[in-house]
């Protein structure tokens, strides 16, 4: 069963299936890429629940990701950076 997800302000929607979660949130200084124009290069950015963080960092790395250097909530989520520097988060958040 599906499921959409909304906070009460509208800043993150999910959708769900029980098992997987697809999150979008709000960015309220958002500058829209104008790829493949050059300027502001294509965005996009990935929150990946997973059930043991350590071991998702590991494999990550092991894919040529990094750690970002500053993680504000490393128990919960790990900001990493894939191999040309875009972010995208492993988390426990969801992975039930």
């Amino acid at each position: 069963m599906r499921r959409l997800i909304e906070t009460p302000d509208g800043g993150v929607v999910a959708i769900t299936d029980g098992a997987h979660i697809l999150a979008m949130m709000r960015v309220d200084d958002h500058v829209a890429p104008t790829w493949p124009e050059p300027g502001q290069h294509q965005q996009m950015h990935l929150d990946v629940s997973v059930t043991d963080l350590d071991d998702a960092v590991v494999r990550a790395e092991g894919l040529g990701a990094r750690q970002a250097g500053h993680q504000a909530q490393p128990a919960l989520w790990r900001v990493m950076l894939d191999p040309a520097g875009h972010p995208f988060c492993l988390t426990t958040v969801g992975a039930d």
